[in-house]
C-alpha cells in the first residue's frame, strides 16, 4: 500500500468519524469477547492432554460416582496384570502451623508415591520415583514455596501440617487449569491419610467410599476389556455392590473424564462437554456478527468512495490493484481492533475468570504458537471483511458514479440481507437468555416436597460414642432448633440400592435417619400401623405404588425374597436433581452405633442464620479436636447443583447484551448512510406535501419490516433451540408465547430508537437544502 492510498484511507476515517467509531468499537469488543473464550474453549479442550502416558490412564467409576473405597485400588492390581501401576487421590483442606501459633489454611492433595510416574506434573526439585516414597513426605508447588519460603529453597524443611510433622521432599510446578486434578498447595504421602482420619482403617475399610483412583495400563494391554469380570468379583467382594447399591463399574480414559463425570462432590475438576459446544457456537457467532456488522458498514460506505475509486480507475488503476488496497485497508482496521481487543481482554480477565469460575492466565497462554495463530486469524478474519467490500468498490463502472445509481444498488443489494441476519441472532439470543433463565430460577424455587430453610448439614467426623454427647451439646446453643442424624440427607445425597422382582428391575435411594429427621425436612408420614423397628422400611408414595405390599401385613419383596414389612408413607419428595425424574425411595430406623455420615441442625426462626452457623461450627471444630469437616446450607447445596444453568444464563445474557449493543450501533450507522441516500426523495415528498409523520412512517417501515421479517425466522429457531435444551430436564417451564413477543418488541424498539432520531432530523430538513445538494 503506498503512502499517498494510506493517507487518503486516514482522510476517509477521520471524515467519516461514525463510521470509523462504530467499525473499531464494534469489532474490537466483539474480538475481546472471541480472545477469552476461543482461549477458554481450547483450554477446557486440551484438558490433560500434557500428561505422556494420557492414553494408558483410566479412572475407575460407576453409575454413582468415581469414588470406591481405598483396598478397591489393591484388589484391581491384583486381579488384573493389565495394571502397571495406580494412583489414588483425595483433596482436602488443611490448617498448618504448630499448637499456640497462628494456623493458615491450605490445600492439600493426597497420592500415592507413584503420583508422578502416572501423570506428568513438572518437578523442579525430586524423582518422580522416590519424591513422595516416604510416609511424611511432601510436594509443595512452586507458588507455595515462594509464599511460604521468600523464593528459598524448602526441601528438607519441616512442614507442621494438622499439627503432623512433614518434611518437604520436592518441589513442583504449580497444578495447571487444564486438568481434572484439582488444584493444591502440596501434595502429600497418600499413606499419612491415617493421620487425618484417626486410624489406619481409613485404608482397610470398603465401607468409606470417597477416595478417586486412576489405573495405568501397561503397553499393549487391554484393562477396559476386564471391567466384566471385575464387575461379577466387586459383586461378591464388597458390600455396596454385594447389597445392590450399584451394579455398574468402567474404566474411563483419561481423556474422556473430565467431560463424563457428573457428580455433586466429586474429588475431581469437571466441565459440560454440551456447555463448551455453546461456548465454541457463541464465539463462532460474535465473529460472524462482528464481520458481517463491519462489512455491511463498509460496503454502506461504498457508493461514497465512489469518487475515489473512479479516479483511480480512470488513471489506469486496475482491479486487482484497487482490490489489493482495499483488502490492506481491511487488513490494518483488523490488525488495530485486534490489538484493541487483546488490551481489551486483559483488562476485563479477572471479572471473566470470576464468571466462568475459572483461572484463565492470558499471559502465561502467550507462546510463539499462539502468535502464529493470531497472526493467521487477523490474515483471515481481514480477508473476509475486505472481501466482500473490495469486489464491490472495485467492480463497479465509473459511469454510474456520475449516474449517482451506485449507492442504490449497493444498498438493495446487500444491507437489508445482513442486517436483517443480526436481527436474527438478537431476538434468538434473547429468547434463549430469557428462557434459560427462567428455567434456572424455576429449578432453584421448585417445590422439592420437603422443607430447605433454615437447614445446616455438616459432615460427621465423630465415632458412634462421642456423637451421643454432642447432640446434647448443640442443643445448648442458642438458635438451634432441632438436631438429626442421618446417612445422607435429601440434599447432599443417599446410597442406591438397585434389585430385581419377578423380572422387574428396581433402583431404589437409600436413607438411614433418626425421628428428628421427618420434623426437620417436614417430611409427613403415613402410618400403616406397623411400628417402625431396624427390619421395617418407610417408603414414598411412588414406591409403595410400585412394589404393591399385601394389603394387610404390609409386606414387601425388595429382591432376593427379602421381605419387609413396610412401617409408613412419606411423602414424595425429590431427592435427585431435577434434570431427573422422582424415583423410588426406602428409608429406615438409624440402628444404635450405626454409621453416621450427616448431623443436620436446623435453626430457629428468627435467628441469625450466619452467625448461629459459625456457633455451631466452633463447637463442633472444639469437640473433635480440630478435625476438618464440610457444612453448608442446604439451599447453597440446592444452589450449587444448578450452578451450570446459572453459568449459561449468565454468559448467553452477557452475549445477548453485546450482540444487541453491535446490532444498535450498527444500525445507528447504517441508518445515517441510508437516510442520506434518501435525502433527494425526502425533499421531493416534502415539497409536494407530505408531512414530517408520514416522511418518519415511510422511513422507519424498512426497520419494521425488517425486524418483522427476523422475528418470524427467529422464533422457530428459538423455539427448536430451547425444546433441545429442555429435554435434558424432567422438570421445565413452559415455553410461554409472550417470552417471544416481548423479546420481538424489545428489539423492534431498540432498532425503532436507533433510526427514529435521524429520521426525525430528516423529516426537519429543509427539502430546498436537500434538491440543491443533488
Amino acid at each position: 500500500m503506498r503512502i499517498a492510498d494510506l493517507k487518503i484511507y486516514q482522510k476517509f476515517l477521520s471524515r467519516n468519524k461514525l463510521y470509523t467509531l462504530v467499525s473499531v468499537v464494534g469489532f474490537s469488543v466483539s474480538l475481546t469477547f472471541v480472545i477469552l473464550l476461543g482461549i477458554y474453549v481450547k483450554q477446557e479442550l486440551s484438558v490433560d492432554s500434557f500428561h505422556e502416558k494420557k492414553d494408558r490412564i483410566f479412572l475407575l467409576a460407576h453409575d454413582e460416582s468415581s469414588k470406591f473405597g481405598n483396598p478397591v485400588a489393591d484388589f484391581v492390581k491384583d486381579k488384573c496384570p493389565e495394571v502397571e501401576a495406580y494412583t489414588r487421590i483425595h483433596p482436602m483442606s488443611v490448617v498448618l502451623g504448630e499448637k499456640g501459633q497462628q494456623k493458615v489454611k491450605a490445600e492439600a492433595l493426597f497420592a500415592d508415591s507413584t503420583f508422578f510416574n502416572v501423570f506428568s506434573f513438572k518437578l523442579i526439585e525430586g524423582n518422580p520415583s522416590q519424591v513422595l516414597s516416604t510416609l511424611k513426605s511432601v510436594v509443595v508447588t512452586k507458588s507455595f514455596a515462594n509464599k511460604m519460603f521468600s523464593g528459598k529453597n524448602p526441601v528438607g524443611v519441616h512442614l507442621i501440617i494438622n499439627n503432623v510433622e512433614y518434611t518437604i521432599t520436592g518441589i513442583m510446578e504449580d497444578i495447571p487449569q487444564n486438568t481434572q486434578i484439582p488444584k493444591a498447595d502440596f501434595v502429600v504421602n497418600y499413606a499419612s491419610i491415617t493421620q487425618f482420619f484417626g486410624g489406619d482403617w481409613i485404608l482397610t475399610t470398603p465401607y468409606n467410599f470417597g477416595f478417586t483412583m486412576y489405573f495405568l495400563e501397561k503397553e499393549g494391554s487391554d484393562l477396559p476389556a476386564k471391567t466384566p469380570m471385575l464387575l461379577e468379583l466387586f459383586k461378591k467382594e464388597f458390600w455396596f455392590y454385594k447389597d445392590g447399591f450399584t451394579q455398574d463399574l468402567k474404566f474411563i480414559p483419561l481423556k474422556d473424564a473430565y467431560f463424563e463425570i457428573n457428580e455433586p462432590y466429586s474429588n475431581l475438576r469437571t466441565n459440560s462437554k454440551t456447555l463448551i459446544s455453546v461456548y465454541t457456537g457463541i464465539v463462532i457467532l460474535i465473529l460472524v456478527i462482528a464481520l458481517l456488522n463491519y462489512i455491511n458498514m463498509t460496503v454502506a460506505q461504498a457508493g461514497f468512495r465512489g469518487k475515489e475509486a473512479a479516479m483511480k480507475k480512470l488513471l489506469g488503476c486496475s482491479r486487482k490493484s484497487l482490490m489489493l488496497q482495499l483488502l490492506t485497508e481491511s487488513l490494518l482496521m483488523t490488525s488495530f481492533t485486534f490489538i484493541l481487543g487483546l488490551f481489551m481482554a486483559f483488562l476485563i480477565e479477572p471479572s471473566f475468570n470470576n464468571l466462568l469460575n475459572t483461572d484463565l492466565n492470558l499471559s502465561d497462554q502467550l507462546s510463539f504458537t499462539l502468535i502464529c495463530i493470531a497472526t493467521i486469524f487477523v490474515l483471515f478474519i481481514s480477508i473476509v471483511a475486505g472481501f466482500i467490500p473490495a469486489i464491490i468498490i472495485s467492480g463497479f463502472n465509473p459511469i454510474e458514479i456520475v449516474k449517482g445509481s451506485f449507492s442504490r444498488k449497493v444498498k438493495s443489494k446487500y444491507s437489508k440481507l445482513l442486517i436483517v441476519f443480526q436481527y436474527i441472532v438478537a431476538i434468538v439470543l434473547l429468547i434463549c437468555s430469557f428462557f434459560i433463565k427462567q428455567q434456572s430460577d424455576f429449578l432453584v424455587n421448585y417445590d422439592t416436597g420437603f422443607n430447605r430453610d433454615r437447614i445446616f448439614i455438616m459432615d460427621n467426623v465423630l465415632d458412634s460414642a462421642r456423637l451421643v454427647g454432642f447432640k446434647n451439646i448443640l442443643y445448648t446453643i442458642s438458635g438451634v432448633e432441632l438436631v438429626s442424624y442421618s446417612q445422607g440427607t435429601p440434599v447432599s445425597g443417599s446410597n442406591n440400592n438397585s434389585f430385581e422382582v419377578d423380572g422387574v428391575q428396581f433402583s431404589f435411594q437409600e436413607l438411614v435417619v433418626d425421628s428428628v429427621f421427618f420434623k426437620i425436612f417436614d417430611i409427613k408420614i403415613s402410618p400403616t400401623g406397623i411400628e417402625p423397628t431396624n427390619d421395617t422400611y418407610w417408603v414414598n408414595q411412588k414406591a409403595f405404588n410400585a412394589l404393591h405390599p399385601d394389603s394387610v401385613s404390609f409386606m414387601a419383596n425388595f429382591g432376593n425374597n427379602n421381605n419387609q414389612q413396610i412401617a409408613g408413607i412419606v411423602s414424595d419428595f425429590n431427592f435427585k436433581s431435577l434434570h431427573e425424574p422422582m424415583g423410588l425411595m426406602r428409608i429406615r430406623k438409624l440402628p444404635a452405633g450405626h454409621w453416621v455420615g450427616d448431623i443436620t441442625v436446623k435453626i430457629t426462626e428468627g435467628a441469625d442464620l450466619y452467625k448461629t452457623a459459625d456457633k455451631i461450627k466452633d463447637t463442633y471444630s472444639k469437640y473433635n479436636g480440630g478435625e476438618l469437616f464440610e457444612a453448608r446450607f442446604a439451599n447453597d447445596i440446592l444452589q450449587k447443583a444448578y450452578e451450570k444453568e446459572e453459568k449459561t444464563s449468565q454468559i448467553i445474557s452477557a452475549f445477548a447484551i453485546l450482540t444487541i449493543l453491535i446490532m444498535v450501533m450498527g444500525v445507528f450507522a447504517m441508518s445515517l448512510y441510508l437516510i442520506r441516500q434518501k435525502e433527494k426523495e425526502i425533499g421531493i415528498r416534502k415539497v409536494n406535501g407530505a408531512t414530517e409523520g408520514e416522511i418518519l412512517r415511510m422511513l422507519n417501515m424498512d426497520s419494521f419490516i425488517r425486524v418483522l421479517i427476523a422475528f418470524v425466522f427467529a422464533c422457530p429457531i428459538a423455539y427448536y433451540a430451547m425444546s433441545r435444551w429442555l429435554e435434558g430436564f424432567a422438570y421445565k417451564i413452559d415455553l410461554s408465547w409472550w417470552v417471544f413477543v416481548v423479546c420481538g418488541l424489545i428489539v423492534l424498539l431498540l432498532s425503532l430508537l436507533s433510526v427514529s432520531w435521524q429520521s426525525l432530523r430528516a423529516a426537519r430538513a429543509n427539502p430546498v437544502d436537500s434538491i440543491k445538494g443533488e
